[in-house]
C-alpha cells in the first residue's frame, strides 16, 4: 500500500515538474489568459495532492517498519 502512495507521489512530482517548466517557458505566455489561470490553479492543486500524499505516507512508515 505505501508502495503504491510512494509510486503515486512520484508519478505526481514528475508533473508537476513539467507543468512548472512549461509555465516558466514563453510558451506559456503565448496561451490565453483564462489557460494561464487555470494551469495556475491546476499546479496549485496538484502540489496540495503532492503534500497530501507526503502526510500520509509519513504517518503510514511507521506502521510499515514496525
Amino acid at each position: 500500500f505505501i508502495d503504491r502512495l510512494n509510486v503515486e507521489k512520484s508519478e505526481l512530482d514528475e508533473k508537476i515538474g513539467k507543468l512548472k517548466s512549461f509555465m516558466e517557458s514563453d510558451n506559456f505566455n503565448k496561451i490565453d489568459t483564462v489557460q494561464k489561470s487555470l494551469l495556475q490553479v491546476q499546479a496549485h492543486a496538484m502540489l496540495t495532492y503532492s503534500q497530501i500524499l507526503f502526510e500520509r505516507i509519513s504517518l503510514l512508515e511507521p506502521v510499515a517498519n514496525a
